[in-house]
Formats: C-alpha cells, structure tokens, sequence
C-alpha cells in the first residue's frame, strides 16, 4: 500500500477532500468573510498544495460554515495531521472538530495550527491554544511601489534603474514562454542547492504553474521579462481579496543583479491598482531576501504564529 493509499485508509481523515479549481469563488468568499489576507490563503497555493504528490499535503472539509484546512505530513515515519490556519470564518466548535481529528491521528495526541496570523491569535489563544510568534510577512503598499517616489525608495528605483538601458520586454505569461522559463527554474533552483538552500515544495508549485491550471488568469496572473530577448525572470501572483494580492511566485536569474526587485516592481505596477496592497509572505530568515523586501518599504509587518493545545 503506498503513503497515499495508507493515509487516506485512516478514519480520523473520512470525510477530508482535495481542493479542486471549482473550489475558488467557495473559498475566496470564506477568505473575505473571515477578513483574512494573510499569503497562505491565496487560493492558486492551496489548491497546489493540496495536489502535491509527496508527503506532504492538504486537505479540507467544512463544519458550521467554516471552512478547515488540514496539513498532512510524514517524517521519520510518523505521520501527523495539524490545521495550516485556523477555522475561517473562525469558529470555536470547528476548531474543536479539528481538535478531536488531529487527537485521533497525532501519535502525541497534540493540536497544532502551522500558521495564525495576528487578527486571529486572540480567538485561537482564548481556546486553550499556546502561540509562538514564527515570522512577518511583508506588506506593500502597491501605489508606492509602482511610483518609488521621494528618498525612501532610492534603493529601489536605483536597482529597477540598472534595466533602464538594456534591451528589457514585460509580458504576460504564455504557453509559448513555457520552455525558457522551465530552463530557468531549474538553473534556478540548482544555484540555491549549491548554496545549501532548499525550496521545498516551491519547484512543484512552479512547475504547475507553467504548465497551466484551471484557475482563472485573472486569480493566477504570469508575468515573463526578457532581458536582450532571453526569459530572464517570471513572476506568478494575484488577489487573496479585493484589498491585498500575493507575490507567489517569483524566479529569476541570479547572475542578474537587481532582477529581483525589478520582477516584483514590475509586477506590481502591473496590477494597474487592482488591489492596494501587496503580501510577499516572509523572508525565510535569509538576509539577502529580507534587505531586498525591506528596499520595497512595507506598510505593515503581519506577524504569523505557530499554535499548539494538549
């Protein structure tokens, strides 16, 4: 029996369903009920996640117009299930329903929330849940970004201003653009490992990504800049609600200086002001990413919490 087959044999998982495309107005109307608009509940990377094939994975079902969205992992042989966020809309006796899952599929009996961000930590913590502050997304503010006026975005305009005279074309992500950019990727993602980075899942989200999905363009927008007509960055993102979008997806050439934040301003001018704001989830604690993010000027610093109860 393989992992898949055995995980979903339990009985504390009967009842948990896969996120489909069809799924996006259900959640994103949940999302806005619950005034959330933390990046991890940007519909395109939960119905990707859901899909992954190792594992680790997530799954969802509903309880008292609540939506519950379960993460499944196995390591060292252990498989555990934990909530990604809190119910949301939040709820307390959805919580409980979670609760009494991951009590029966946890070999420590422990529940625990991967991710609550900061409107939620007080409804989480009034439930008996113990939090641990984990990182800070970055928020932007998108008509800032896209004008860089006055000295605070300096840095910023200076490392846009290094394209200003190079033969540099932004488009909207196609089919044709698919082979470069998968090229890229994997120059990409090759220069992290060599660095000892790891992205984790991020490769498979990409890659789908390229590959074309069901979701709408207007909800997972691409974007591929070409530098002397080679593809040398390619960004996916779109709206978590009517006031904040997310960077999802960002790639670019590392022996490019500056594409980096060229590729997010970019992107993010090209919103054309469909939604003010901007998250650009954390910096995974490396220092290079959170001095680039910084160059951006955030608005605000969403804190995210881990939670554990038992």
């Amino acid at each position: 029996m393989s992992y898949a087959e055995a995980i979903f044999a339990s009985d504390a998982l009967d009842g948990l369903s896969q996120i489909k495309a069809s799924d996006c107005d259900f959640f994103r109307d949940a999302v806005a009920a619950a005034g959330v608009t933390g990046w991890s509940y940007y519909f395109p990377y939960l119905h990707l996640f859901s899909h992954l094939t190792g594992g680790d994975r997530i799954l969802f079902e509903t309880e008292g117009g609540s939506i519950l969205l379960y993460r499944l992992t196995q390591k060292a042989g252990e498989t555990r299930l934990s909530l990604l966020v809190p119910p949301f809309p939040f709820d307390p006796a959805a919580l409980n329903r979670a609760g009494a899952r991951m009590e029966a599929m946890n070999a420590d009996r422990r529940q625990r929330i991967v991710r609550v961000p900061e409107e939620a930590a007080w409804q989480v913590a009034r439930e008996g849940f113990s939090l641990r502050f984990n990182s800070d997304e970055y928020v932007y503010d998108a008509d800032a970004v896209t004008m860089m006026e006055g000295s605070a975005y300096a840095t910023l305009r200076r490392k846009v201003g290094r394209y200003d005279t190079v033969d540099l074309s932004v488009q909207p992500y196609s089919q044709a653009d698919r082979a470069e950019c998968e090229a890229l990727l994997e120059a990409w993602r090759k220069g992290l490992s060599e660095r000892g980075v790891k992205i984790g899942p991020y490769r498979a989200y990409t890659r789908r990504c390229l590959e074309g999905t069901d979701i709408s363009a207007d909800i997972l927008r691409g974007e591929v800049i070409r530098v002397d007509g080679n593809v040398a960055a390619f960004t996916f993102g779109g709206p978590i609600t009517s006031q904040m979008s997310s960077m999802f997806i960002t790639v670019s050439d590392h022996a490019q200086p500056g594409l980096a934040y060229l590729q997010r301003q970019r992107f993010i001018a090209g919103n054309m002001g469909a939604t003010p704001l901007f998250n650009d989830f954390c910096d995974s604690k490396r220092p290079g990413i959170a001095q680039m993010k910084r160059s951006f000027r955030p608005v605000s610093m969403h804190p995210l919490f881990n939670a554990v109860r038992g």
